[in-house]
């Protein structure tokens, strides 16, 4: 038991600190978004029961209500120390969004995804890191990143980012463009033969609306 609970420590410990790499590596190895960014908590959560099993069963202290505490703190130290360094936050996991019916913007046909932003846009810039994931996994995504401007200049910053992993472009029609976000920015947009049909807020564009959108490329 004191072997086995040794080992577990170094697979709970290895999980905190490789967290984006294992979820990486679940990527590459065909798992869902979902499952990928979920595993890793379940494997801490998993390996804090067979922490505190083997330790209670493995170790003799006195007084038991010392062993009782140790137990408990092992129990649910491992999965507390992955959530504070690798906190999950709203949207993490949402797919739920809202479907595009009147929008005036029209898309080159060979795109599926275009993601609305706005020059200077923090959120829209670490939506990039993001998107570069989904094109890594997924290089037949068609997608372009459309920054709401007349001025040439606002796509340096984001084009330096992008380093060509997908599209950039101004939006042809910039009011239509901002309509269609509904004033959130990034909004990913889900196209049909260049035609918008389905649309994701910044806060809603997670792991479950990303298996959505890729599920859909099949």
């Amino acid at each position: 038991m004191k072997i086995l609970f040794a080992l577990l420590l170094v697979v709970c410990g290895a999980t905190v600190f490789t967290f984006d790499s294992l979820e990486s590596s679940l990527l590459d190895s065909g798992f869902s978004w979902t499952m990928s960014k979920l595993f890793p908590y379940l494997l801490l959560g998993f390996g804090g029961i067979l922490l505190a099993y083997t330790f209670a069963k493995g170790f003799k202290l006195k007084p038991k209500a010392v062993k009782v505490v140790i137990v408990i703190l092992l129990l649910a130290l491992p999965f507390t120390i992955g959530f504070a360094l690798n906190p999950i936050y709203e949207g993490d996991f949402s797919s739920e969004g809202t479907e595009v019916s009147d929008s005036k913007v029209t898309v080159d046909p060979k795109y599926d995804l275009v993601i609305v932003t706005i020059p200077g846009c923090p959120f829209c810039l670490e939506s990039i890191t993001r998107l570069k994931l989904i094109k890594k996994h997924h290089p037949k995504a068609q997608m372009l990143f459309m920054v709401c401007s007349s001025d040439k200049k606002d796509l340096e910053l984001y084009s330096g980012l992008i380093a060509g992993d997908f599209d950039i472009d101004l939006a042809k029609d910039i009011e239509a463009s901002v309509k269609l976000a509904e004033g959130h920015f990034p909004t990913f947009v889900r196209l049909k033969k260049g035609v918008p049909v389905y649309r994701w807020s910044n806060d809603q564009f997670g792991a479950g609306a990303i298996d959505s959108f890729t599920e859909d490329l099949k």
